[in-house]
């Protein structure tokens, strides 16, 4: 079991993600992919600092070096952030399944940078398990697009683009968060490293765009979308995030963000309990497709 922690924690991190891509679009819904991650993040730190204090005896990792933070910002600037931002609007434009689709390159991005970067290379079984999960995930989550092209509206085209940035930047976090975790560096030292730098950003872009009264008004008037947000922050910055980090000190970054990008798979229950989505015959078959590329990445 030893051999497959890494595995364990991208799996774990990938229903973390799952219940966070569901109550992250129920709340975006009210305050929007901006607010909605800033307060996220905020949950997030109230969340991680007592843990950080509990394990290593301080609030705050002080120790880091310059060049750690520097690694740490840009996956946090990469993937918290930049590539969060687009998904959330995604999601709000497109949907998540079908932001999920396009979602599931990014392990393909991931890989090839940290081939070209890292020199990580993967064994052949690695790269035909990570095939069929890819293969797996585009199936389940493909059943939506024939009725998001009929039902194609104003924001589809910037829906479907800003899901595939997400993709892209969210592979090159991995890549960043994977030398940022380097030489054991606490996992739960750089969780708080990244939500403190995403934070600083994101709240002075509100700031910057004039709306900072006006949205902590929203906060107050909507609290129990603020309830989703802290169970967000709680399933996703922190757990999800955290298990991330912890997976790539066990495992490659192309195995560790295929087996997280495992998400929609986890999702099919959770869609059928919220939105009430149907289990098709498609969704079952892309779900064991899926499963056999698991097996080659625990058996590689």
């Amino acid at each position: 079991m030893e051999n497959f922690i890494g595995e364990l924690m991208a799996l774990g991190a990938a229903l973390s993600f799952s219940l966070a891509s569901t109550t992250y679009t129920l709340a975006g819904r009210k305050f929007g992919a901006s607010v909605s991650m800033a307060l996220s993040l905020v949950f997030s730190l109230i969340f991680l600092l007592p843990l950080h204090q509990a394990l290593y005896g301080e609030l705050f990792p002080m120790a880091a070096s310059g060049q750690r933070w520097l690694v740490l910002g840009a996956s946090s600037l990469a993937g918290f952030v930049m590539s969060a931002l687009f998904l959330l609007r995604a999601f709000q434009a497109i949907g998540p399944r079908l932001s999920m689709l396009i979602g599931a390159t990014s392990p393909i991005f991931a890989a090839v940078l940290a081939w070209l970067l890292l020199g990580q290379s993967l064994p052949s079984y690695a790269v035909l398990g990570i095939a069929l999960v890819l293969g797996g995930v585009i199936t389940v989550v493909s059943s939506d697009v024939r009725h998001s092209i009929q039902s194609r509206h104003a924001d589809y085209s910037k829906g479907l683009l800003m899901a595939l940035a997400a993709a892209v930047l969210q592979g090159t976090s991995y890549v960043l968060m994977s030398e940022g975790v380097a030489d054991d560096f606490p996992v739960m030292s750089a969780s708080i490293m990244r939500t403190v730098f995403a934070l600083g950003v994101l709240w002075v872009l509100i700031a910057l765009r004039g709306k900072l009264r006006q949205n902590l008004r929203l906060i107050v008037d909507q609290p129990r979308a603020l309830s989703l947000i802290a169970l967000a922050a709680f399933t996703g910055p922190v757990l999800g995030a955290t298990l991330v980090l912890a997976s790539l000190q066990f495992t490659s970054v192309g195995i560790s963000s295929t087996l997280t990008g495992t998400t929609p798979i986890l999702m099919i229950p959770i869609g059928f309990v919220v939105f009430g989505e149907q289990i098709t015959r498609r969704a079952i078959g892309g779900t064991c497709v899926a499963v056999a590329g698991v097996a080659l990445l625990f058996a590689s």
